[in-house]
């Protein structure tokens, strides 16, 4: 399927996939100047293109185009998957702040609506990234990159309704694809790792709330920051 396919899909031929693969839910300009990548092509629901060492592929919002995203490249020259985007906080903890960067040790999946509707207590099954990838990815950062519990959720209303319950049960980070791409990882035999830039607060800076030039500075540097940490993490450790 993925020979015959891949390109309609990722505007790419299945061919030239590298062994690592970055995925981006919303395509930043200044991560592909950082990534040295001129363009993506597109496909009919995905956009790809290879820098040097890896493949960057913008998979688009959700669990359900990022899990898809993955099941494909198993098919693929693939072996590593890296999720590269946003998430928010749901406190000020532990020196955590609009700019921070952060590496889901285990997400929870929330991702139906109708259940994170009907229930508020996080009670439903953990992913997790590859435990291998994750400590090697660590040891380049430094520690500078903190792992934090996540929450993969469907709704931005009912996060702010959740926020209390959540933080009783040591969640630290709300995003929208992780547990799904966690799950699509396992199951296609790739190792995973995430990296979040920090980019609201929980009903403190929300979202939907216009946020002042030193916090936008901040997200800016932090997602160049990223970039840069993601590239030689990849040089490094993961050669294509």
């Amino acid at each position: 399927m993925a020979e015959r396919y891949f390109k309609e899909l990722f505007g790419l031929e299945s061919s030239q996939v590298k062994k690592t693969c970055v995925l981006m839910p919303f395509l930043l300009k200044e991560a592909l100047r950082e990534f040295k990548i001129g363009r993506l092509s597109r496909g009919k629901l995905y956009g790809a293109g290879n820098s040097r060492d890896f493949t960057l592929i913008h998979s688009g919002p959700g669990p359900a185009l990022t899990g898809d995203a993955v099941l494909y490249l198993k098919d693929t020259g693939c072996k590593n998957v890296i999720l590269f985007g946003s998430c928010g906080l749901l406190a000020e903890n532990n020196g955590l702040d609009i700019g921070s960067l952060v590496s889901p040790q285990k997400a929870y999946s929330l991702e139906s609506f109708s259940r994170m509707l009907s229930n508020q207590d996080i009670d439903s099954q953990a992913y997790y990234p590859d435990k291998k990838l994750l400590e090697d990815f660590t040891c380049v950062t430094d520690s500078s990159i903190k792992q934090v519990p996540c929450a993969t959720v469907s709704s931005l209303k009912l996060e702010e309704e959740r926020k209390g319950a959540w933080l009783r049960q040591g969640i630290e980070a709300v995003d929208m694809e992780c547990s799904a791409f966690f799950a699509a990882a396992s199951h296609s035999g790739l190792k995973s790792i995430a990296v979040f830039y920090v980019t609201d607060i929980i009903g403190v800076k929300p979202f939907y709330q216009e946020i002042g030039l030193k916090d936008k500075a901040k997200i800016f540097l932090a997602r160049k920051r990223a970039a840069g940490l993601l590239c030689k993490f990849i040089r490094e450790n993961l050669p294509a």
